[in-house]
Formats: structure tokens, C-alpha cells, sequence
């Protein structure tokens, strides 16, 4: 009997497996949730080539272990590492802290608990009580009160970073560029995980952002190697503008990051509002479900955007 290759979503299936079998034999966890999931596949073909093919695959992943010690950047190193088909972007936290999250009605943790997939457990089920529905009519208000806190914030570092181009000082400029992001990633996630992301590397934050979108990452990574390039300066102006002497920025790229910058501030903005308005729709639908409920409902209007 003739025999035939696995396809190639097959193929990831199974390396996707032995992958996580590695990341439990190394790290132990005792529940593994995905909560997001992306995938593509790129096949060229044609007489005169030679047949190409690529299945890749994005991930967010929820590591839950035994204590409350983190080890999200072992794990996440650990990915970065050794993954090949894609990006896998992690998130760890103690068991006690997921159960205890889940009994405040959380959103981020009660939504992954209940409607993530779960790819892992020590004892092969979750430990979780997923089964009481997730309902928190105070999300668009805590989404707002988020966004009204983190969003002047990065409107105030780009007003700086403005002063600092017109004052052809570049290599502050772009420090607080990074900054604008930064707060800009923070609301973002805030406002449409309810997860509070302790977090400072972009490029995390931006794999964080996958789990609603591909815009924040598309809109400073297009994919192009020019804002690869740009995208590298801005992360190592953090640290490389206080402590590098050798660190510099130029004029043009100061200029092009601010640019892009800018656009990615307006970008979190819309996005911010679409989802309080989502949120708001929300609190509405369940004050008609369970009128006895006291529901404050919050105001777009009172939201700088």
C-alpha cells in the first residue's frame, strides 16, 4: 500500500504536541489553557520552482503551576528558543492565584478557565470551576477607568517626544517613544483582557495583543525589514538611552519612529473605544436580564479620546 506524507497541518499538529511535552517535562506546570490561536499556510508551486510549503502557527498560552513563583521569561525564553513554526507568547501564574481570580469574577481569567482550550493537565482535568458563566457588569467601567489612566499618560510622553525632535534631541525622543507604546500596550490589554500585564518587553505585549487582534502588531511590524529595523531601536532605547554612552539615534529614523508611533497611539484610541462600547452593550444586555442588579453603566463621554 502506497503511503502518504502527513499533510502539513498534520505535521504541526504533532510538533505542536511534542513541543508541549517539552515545555511540561522542563517546567512542570499543572494546566496549560490556549487562549489564542493564528494560523497561516503558504504553499508555491509551479513548473519551473521547487514545491514549497509552510503551515505557521501563533499561540498565547496560560501556564498555571504548582506556586506563586513566576517563571514567565524562563518559559518564555524557552519558547523563543526552541519553537520553530511561529511565535508562542506566555503567560504564567500560581494555581492560587488563577482559583482565587476566578471566585472575583475576573474577566481575562474566567474567560480563558471557561472558554480557552485546555492542552494540558497534570491529572488530565482542570481544577478549575469553570462552570458558573462568566458575568462582571463593572467591566466597562474598569475598562474606561483603565484607558482614562494609561491613555494621558502616553498622549503626555508623545507630547515630550515631539519637543525632543524639534530640539534635534533624538536619542531621548525615541526613549519616549518607547514609553508611549508601552502605556499604549498596557491599555489595550487592560481594556480588552481585564488582564494586568506586568510585562515591559513590546514585543510580548504586542504577542499578548494577538489574542484580539493583529493590528497593534501589524501596525509597528508590518513584516517589512525596515520596521524590523526601526522596531529594534525603539525596544533598545529602554535601557540603551540611560545607560549605553554608544547608543545613538538619527534624525530620520527619530522622525519615522514618531511617526509610526503616533499612528499606533491614534490606533489604540479606536480600538480602546470600540471596545468600551462593546463592554457598554454588554452591561446593557445583562441590566435587562437581571434587572435587581445594581449596575453603574459608564459614559463614552467621559473618556479622553
Amino acid at each position: 500500500m502506497e503511503m502518504h506524507p502527513l499533510s502539513q497541518a498534520a505535521e504541526h499538529t504533532s510538533y505542536f504536541k511534542n513541543f508541549i511535552r517539552t515545555i511540561v517535562d522542563k517546567f512542570q506546570p499543572l494546566q496549560i489553557f490556549c487562549f489564542a490561536k493564528s494560523a497561516s499556510f503558504n504553499e508555491l508551486n509551479g513548473c519551473f520552482i521547487n514545491p514549497e510549503a509552510k503551515h505557521t502557527s501563533n499561540y498565547c498560552l496560560l501556564v498555571v503551576t504548582e506556586n506563586a513563583t513566576r517563571i514567565d521569561h524562563e518559559v518564555q525564553e524557552f519558547c523563543n528558543t526552541y519553537y520553530q513554526n511561529g511565535i508562542i507568547t506566555v503567560i504564567c501564574h500560581g494555581k492560587e492565584t488563577v482559583a482565587n481570580a476566578i471566585k472575583e469574577n475576573n474577566r481575562f481569567f474566567s474567560t480563558v478557565c471557561s472558554k480557552g482550550q485546555l492542552i494540558y493537565s497534570h491529572d488530565g482535568m482542570s481544577n478549575f470551576d469553570s462552570s458558573i458563566p462568566f458575568v462582571s457588569p463593572q467591566s466597562a467601567v474598569k475598562a474606561q477607568k483603565h484607558l482614562s489612566h494609561h491613555l494621558p499618560l502616553a498622549e503626555g510622553f508623545l507630547n515630550g517626544a515631539g519637543e525632543c525632535l524639534a530640539k534635534e534631541q533624538f536619542t531621548v525622543c525615541v526613549f519616549l517613544l518607547h514609553q508611549v507604546v508601552e502605556q499604549c500596550l498596557i491599555a489595550l490589554i487592560k481594556v480588552h483582557l481585564a488582564y494586568r500585564s506586568e510585562i515591559h518587553n513590546l514585543k510580548r505585549m504586542l504577542g499578548i495583543c494577538r489574542a484580539f487582534s493583529d493590528e497593534p502588531l501589524k501596525t509597528l511590524l508590518s513584516g517589512s525589514a525596515e520596521d524590523h529595523r526601526l522596531f529594534g531601536i525603539l525596544t533598545k532605547s529602554y535601557s540603551g538611552a540611560r545607560y549605553a554612552n554608544t547608543f545613538s539615534v538619527s534624525e530620520e529614523d527619530a522622525k519615522a519612529l514618531h511617526q509610526r508611533v503616533s499612528a499606533f497611539l491614534n490606533l489604540t484610541k479606536v480600538m480602546c473605544k470600540d471596545k468600551i462600547a462593546q463592554l457598554d452593550i454588554e452591561v446593557a444586555s445583562y441590566s435587562e436580564l437581571y434587572p435587581e442588579q445594581d449596575i453603574v453603566k459608564p459614559s463614552l463621554a467621559d473618556v479622553s479620546i
